[in-house]
């Protein structure tokens, strides 16, 4: 595949990397998706420009991973989006021209003292001062990397801690673990839910029932277990109109008193809790690795 075809820039940048994480603008969007690097191909790029990475979504182990090379402001971080596996990089302003290496390796970069497989190579054009000196204000205007991965829909959530599905108030969830020994028996909480969902199951297949409070507001929410500190999951919550929210809690109240139940209403210091916030995250290693 040639060098054109691994780029992003300008309008296909900001069509790409502005777009809003729900499912459904997803599974909207126009832009065909990349198609995996071939390794051992060498890319052309120049310094403040944007390069896009892929794989194959069926290979394991790949999401999470790091790419890397020296020419880089920072490493790309492959992230799923089906269907296929993506990372993005800038290749820094004050980078002489030249061939470089690029390097996947697993999260947190190889070993001390170890490299990691070379993937792809850049050759890196020279540019003239007027260019170079407009780098930087050109990589300040791009838009900063999404973070949210868009898995399959049918693929039980959550795969990773940024497989982010969008759902609506009173929706009812199925948080599910592929590892037994994370936390049979165990309670998640989120501000998002009307409670603390208990996981359960057999043959290392955990589920929990979570439902998402009425009164949830737009935006993005985690999940962790109790108990611990790392993030699980996260989730957001789509816009909904007031016909909605009044409806979720007709149904939520209870026959009996024709009151609301408790967990619906208030809230508004769990919901402070919920946001956007950055976090160096625990990875859950899965079956199918992350």
């Amino acid at each position: 595949m040639g060098a054109i075809g691994m780029r992003i820039g300008g309008a296909t940048a900001l069509a790409l990397l502005l777009m809003p994480p729900a499912g459904d603008v997803f599974a909207a969007q126009a832009v065909d998706p990349p198609t995996p690097t071939p390794t051992g191909a060498q890319l052309s790029a120049r310094p403040g420009e944007r390069l896009t990475f892929a794989v194959a979504s069926s290979l394991p182990g790949k999401n999470g991973n790091w790419v890397s090379s020296e020419i880089f402001i920072e490493h790309g971080t492959l992230r799923m989006n089906d269907p296929v596996i993506t990372a993005v990089a800038t290749v820094a302003c004050d980078t002489p021209p030249g061939v470089y290496l690029v390097e996947q390796t697993g999260p947190g970069g190889p070993p001390k003292g170890a490299k990691g497989d070379v993937w792809v190579t850049v050759k890196v054009a020279d540019i003239g001062e007027a260019e170079r000196k407009a780098c930087p204000g050109m990589v300040a205007a791009l838009p900063p990397e999404q973070p949210d991965e868009r898995w399959p829909a049918g693929d039980s959530w959550p795969q990773s801690p940024w497989d982010v599905r969008t759902f609506k108030p009173g929706d009812k969830v199925t948080p599910t673990a592929s590892d037994a020994e994370l936390g049979f028996g165990k309670t998640l909480a989120s501000p998002g839910f009307t409670d603390q969902p208990v996981m359960s199951g057999a043959k290392a297949v955990l589920t929990a029932t979570a439902t998402i409070r009425c009164d949830a507001q737009p935006g993005l929410y985690e999940v962790r277990w109790v108990g611990r500190n790392e993030v699980w999951a996260r989730y957001r919550v789509a816009q909904t109109d007031d016909a909605t929210r009044r409806a979720c809690q007709d149904h939520a109240t209870e026959p009996a008193t024709g009151q609301l139940t408790p967990w619906l209403v208030g809230g508004a210091a769990a919901l402070a809790a919920a946001g956007v916030g950055t976090y160096v995250l625990v990875r859950r290693r899965r079956g199918t690795s992350r």
